[in-house]
C-alpha cells in the first residue's frame, strides 16, 4: 500500500516536471542565451525579473506584436511597456522609491531621478572659455568643409550677434532644434512632437527591439545600467526604468569594449578626441570613477560638452579653459587636480608626453581635414603611455581627398591589437595597446 501511494505521488510529480520542461522550452524559444533560466524544481515559477529578460528573434516578434496591439487598441488588449517623453506622464523618482522586478536595482548611477539647474556662473565660464579658445589658437588649421559649416551653424544657435551665449538654447540643445550633425540630430529621430504620438510610438518599438538585439553582443548588466541624461532636454523612450536613445545604444557597445578590455591603473587619464557633447565621457566616469577625462573638440562643439559635463557632475572638479588658461604649462598638475578638463584642439600641445592611459576617437578622425588628423595622430603618439591603449571606431576609406581614413593612419608607435571588430555603423572597432 505504501509503495502504491508513493507511486501515485511520483507519477503526479512527473506531470509537474513535464510542465517545468515546457517552461524551459518556452524560455529558450523567446529569450537570448544570457536571459534563459533553468527551472530546477517541478513547481518553479517563471523568472519574475523583467529587467534582465532580453528577447531573441521569436521573442522580439511577440513583443513588437504585443506593443502594436496595445497601441492600436489604446491598451484595451495589452498594456504598453513603453512610455514617451513629451507625451506620457512619467515619474521615474516614484519608480525607484522602492525596488521592482521591472527596473534595475540597486539604481544605476546613470539613472537620473529629476532634472537639475546649472548655476548661472557656469554660463559665463562657458562663454569666456569659448572666446579664449578662439582668441588664443596659434594654429588655426583649416577644418573639413562640412565641419566648418556645422561649426558655423552651432555658433549661430549658441551665441547672439554680440557674442553673448544663448542660455535658453544651450539648456535645450538636444531638444530645441534639429541640425545636420548627429550629435544634435539623432535626438529627434525617434520621439518627436512633429511626428505625433502614434508614429513616435512605432519608432520607439523599433528602438526597444534594437535594445534587445544589442544584448546579443553587449552584457545585460551594461545595457540595464545605461540611461540618458536630462541635460539638453532631449525626448527619450522610457523602458524598464531607463531613458533610451539611439546614442545610448551606440555607447553601450563602446563601453563594453573599453571596460572589458582595458586594464586601468589607479588613476587613469582618458583623452577623448572629438568627444561631441560628452555623452561617452559621462558613462565611462560611472565605470571608472577615479579617472581624469580630457574632453577635446572644436570650440563650438566644446560649448555643448561644457554645459553637459557641468550639468551631470556638479560635485566633480571640472576645468573649462577659463579655469586653466594661466596654468597650461603645468598640465601634469591639472591631471591630478581635475576630474574633467575640457579643451579646444590647440591645447593638445600642453598635454605631457607619456601621460595618457587611454585615447578614444569615435567617428571623428576620419571626418577631419588632413591637417587636423595628422596633428592628432602626432599627439596620440606623443601623449600615450607605453602599455596605454587607443580605441578607434572610424571609417575605413576616405570619401573626400582632404581626409584621412582608418587605413591611411601612420603611427610612429607600435600597437598590439587587443580588439578588432566590425561595428553596426559599418566602421571597424580597433583597440590597440602601445608597446613602444
Amino acid at each position: 500500500m505504501k509503495n502504491t501511494i508513493y507511486t501515485v505521488k511520483w507519477l503526479l510529480k512527473r506531470v509537474g516536471y513535464l510542465n517545468k520542461e515546457f517552461k524551459n522550452l518556452f524560455s529558450r524559444m523567446i529569450y537570448q542565451k544570457q536571459s534563459q533560466f533553468l527551472l530546477r524544481t517541478w513547481d518553479a515559477p517563471l523568472c519574475p525579473l523583467e529587467v534582465i529578460k532580453f528577447y531573441n528573434f521569436f521573442g522580439r516578434t511577440l513583443f513588437a506584436s504585443k506593443e502594436f496591439m496595445a497601441l492600436i487598441s489604446n491598451e484595451l488588449i495589452f498594456k504598453k511597456s513603453i512610455r514617451l517623453d513629451g507625451f506620457d506622464t512619467i515619474d521615474i523618482k516614484a519608480m525607484y522609491r522602492e525596488g521592482s522586478d521591472n527596473i534595475p536595482w540597486i539604481k544605476p548611477p546613470l539613472v537620473e531621478l529629476e532634472k537639475r539647474d546649472v548655476p548661472l556662473e557656469v554660463f559665463s565660464k562657458i562663454e569666456t572659455s569659448y572666446q579664449l579658445a578662439n582668441d588664443n589658437d596659434p594654429d588655426r588649421f583649416d577644418r573639413a568643409e562640412w565641419w566648418e559649416q556645422m561649426s558655423q551653424a552651432f555658433k549661430e544657435e549658441l551665441f547672439d550677434n554680440s557674442g553673448k551665449i544663448n542660455q535658453t538654447y544651450l539648456i535645450n540643445f538636444r531638444g530645441m532644434k534639429e541640425l545636420a550633425a548627429n550629435i544634435v540630430k539623432d535626438q529627434f529621430l525617434v520621439v518627436n512632437q512633429e511626428f505625433g504620438y502614434y508614429v513616435s510610438y512605432l519608432k520607439a518599438i523599433d528602438l526597444v527591439l534594437e535594445y534587445h538585439r544589442h544584448a546579443q553582443i553587449v552584457p545585460k548588466e551594461i545595457l540595464f545600467s545605461l540611461s540618458e541624461s536630462y541635460a539638453g532636454n532631449n525626448l527619450c523612450v522610457n523602458y524598464r526604468g531607463l531613458r533610451l536613445s539611439i546614442r545610448s545604444l551606440f555607447y553601450s557597445i563602446i563601453t563594453d569594449n573599453i571596460v572589458n578590455h582595458v586594464d586601468f591603473k589607479s588613476r587613469p587619464v582618458i583623452f577623448e578626441i572629438g568627444a561631441g557633447y560628452g555623452g561617452l565621457s559621462r558613462i565611462l566616469k560611472s565605470y571608472i570613477p577615479n579617472s581624469c577625462h580630457i574632453v577635446l573638440d572644436l570650440p563650438e562643439t566644446l560649448t555643448y560638452a561644457s554645459y553637459f559635463i557641468e550639468y551631470n557632475f556638479p560635485d566633480k572638479k571640472v576645468a573649462l579653459l577659463s579655469d586653466i588658461i594661466d596654468r597650461l604649462n603645468s598640465f601634469d598638475k591639472l591631471l591630478n587636480e581635475y576630474d574633467f578638463i575640457l579643451i579646444p584642439p590647440w591645447v593638445s600641445s600642453y598635454i605631457p608626453n607619456n601621460s595618457v592611459d587611454l585615447v578614444i576617437d569615435t567617428s571623428s578622425l576620419a571626418e577631419m581635414s588632413k591637417v587636423y588628423a595628422k596633428y592628432y595622430i602626432e599627439h596620440i603618439d606623443r601623449t600615450l603611455k607605453v602599455e596605454g591603449y587607443f580605441y578607434s571606431m572610424n571609417k575605413r576609406f576616405k570619401r573626400e581627398s582632404d581626409k584621412y581614413a582608418f587605413y591611411e593612419w601612420k603611427f610612429k608607435s607600435k600597437f598590439t591589437t587587443i580588439l578588432y571588430e566590425y561595428s553596426r555603423l559599418i566602421h571597424p572597432q580597433w583597440l590597440g595597446k602601445k608597446i613602444g
